[in-house]
């Protein structure tokens, strides 16, 4: 037999169909023993054979890649919908099982009713490093909470301060998610909640809560060293500190503006940037309302019988 290799620009045909085939092979010669070139398609047969396909293996298991990518949209839509599609589709010949919350939490198990052969429909990839970073992030987030609370409530030694403090940096966050909705509506192409984003929301728990520290000590110093009442305390640690919150936000802002039209970090700068402002108004706001609605607030009371028990004791 005779084995012939041909370039890559020798291999490239017009379309699929066998005349395609027959013209390319017209077009390139051999030379034969006299020195005359002979048209390949002259001297070789031509027909249809079962391909041998390159058998694929993970993990000692026999696999078979499908890739496909997104445009435009995030890769969980059309995730989403062909895994319904095929939910419908493969019931009526497999019994189908759910991966469950895990970190392949779309994956399906599926079992043929007719031989039992079993099978794992697995979504890797991007779809995973996804996921697996969500995941990453969420917990850093909810141990940022946590440590902040212990610290919190360390320093204060008062569950309920610590609690209005957290409270008030859960609803700076609501500004997050308003300002990935705005930039959507403004932005040509679909604006999504990223893990720069999750990055954003940790770094405004910190932020939020130092306006809201602020507010509580001055408040309570006024309370403690001026003998004042404490609606009145709260209300002149608003006014204060409205000024030094601001212009901290603004600078914020300005700084995180640089990112939001970049696109790996634009999810960070919009988060900082609306979460900020968020957080200005409920700590300007919100916070001074429930800091007059807590009885651990109650310095002014807890001073005047501090003294009297001092008077009563001499």
């Amino acid at each position: 037999p005779m084995f012939l290799v041909l370039d890559k620009e020798s291999r490239k045909l017009s379309s699929s169909r066998e005349d395609a085939l027959r013209s390319k092979l017209s077009s390139l010669n051999l030379m034969n023993m006299r020195g005359m070139m002979v048209p390949l398609n002259e001297v070789v047969t031509i027909r249809k054979v079962k391909s041998n396909p390159m058998i694929m293996h993970k993990d000692l298991s026999r696999m078979v890649n499908v890739i496909a990518e997104t445009d435009m949209v995030s890769q969980v839509y059309p995730l989403l919908e062909a895994r319904d599609v095929m939910l419908e589709k493969f019931a009526e010949n497999y019994d189908i099982e759910k991966a469950g919350f895990t970190t392949y939490m779309f994956d399906l198990y599926l079992t043929d009713k007719k031989t039992g052969e079993k099978f794992l429909l697995r979504w890797d990839g991007e779809m995973k490093v996804t996921l697996d970073t969500f995941r990453d992030l969420g917990g850093a987030f909810i141990a940022a909470l946590v440590l902040i609370f212990l610290l919190l409530v360390i320093y204060y030694k008062s569950f309920a301060i610590s609690g209005i403090i957290l409270l008030g940096s859960f609803l700076s966050l609501i500004g997050v998610i308003v300002g990935h909705w705005a930039a959507n509506l403004f932005t040509s192409e679909t604006f999504f909640l990223t893990a720069t984003s999750l990055i954003g929301f940790i770094a405004l728990m910190g932020i939020s809560s130092r306006n809201s520290l602020l507010l509580i000590d001055f408040a309570k110093s006024l309370m403690e060293f001026h003998g004042m009442q404490k609606r009145e305390a709260i209300a002149v640690a608003a006014a204060t500190r409205a000024k030094p919150i601001a212009l901290t936000a603004v600078a914020i802002i300005l700084g995180s503006a640089l990112l939001a039209s970049d696109p790996v970090f634009g999810g960070l700068g919009v988060a900082l940037i609306s979460g900020t402002v968020a957080a200005v108004f409920v700590s300007l706001l919100f916070v001074p309302v429930l800091m007059d609605n807590s009885k651990a607030m109650d310095f002014d009371i807890k001073l005047h019988t501090k003294k009297d028990s001092i008077s009563i004791v001499r």
